[in-house]
């Protein structure tokens, strides 16, 4: 229940009796635009309680994708194709404050995925080299028994 990091309660029952007892003792709200509605006129799934005051929680209607451990909105798909095969995203990082989670303005990263028969992988970088880079690390971690095979199966066969 708890939606947001910076909320003051660290459980759902604190959150729960606070709650309850603002709600009937009438305290009031504040919404990101400045203006206040009663704690009567909202669920406790809509607010969190964030530096000592209610916060009315922004909606966030994007689909998040987790990156390195970094959130993000991933856009349209880049026309940048090249011999490695991965494909090229802008990607919107995601932020949080205390009315909720946001979206940059405009595409601030690239993420780039790679689809292979062990699960998707992906990276993220500020330019396509970066992100392109990263993943690559990421499937030489990830595959390098395959890759010692096959250059080891090659120098036997060079002998």
């Amino acid at each position: 229940m708890i939606t947001n990091k910076y909320s003051d309660f660290k459980s759902d029952a604190q959150k729960t009796g606070a709650y309850i007892r603002d709600k009937v003792n009438g305290v009031y709200a504040w919404k990101s635009d400045g203006t206040q509605v009663s704690l009567k006129d909202l669920r406790i799934n809509q607010v969190e309680f964030v530096a000592g005051l209610w916060r009315v929680q922004d909606e966030f209607p994007y689909k998040i994708e987790n990156v390195r451990k970094k959130e993000f909105v991933i856009g349209k798909k880049l026309p940048h194709v090249e011999r490695t095969k991965f494909d090229f995203y802008e990607a919107y990082s995601v932020g949080e404050n205390c009315y909720g989670k946001y979206k940059a303005d405009k595409p601030d990263f690239i993420v780039t995925k790679y689809e292979t028969n062990r699960g998707v992988f992906s990276a993220y970088g500020k330019t396509i080299e970066d992100a392109r880079a990263y993943l690559g690390m990421k499937l030489y971690d990830e595959f390098q028994d395959v890759i010692h095979n096959a250059i080891n199966t090659q120098r036997r066969n060079i002998k």
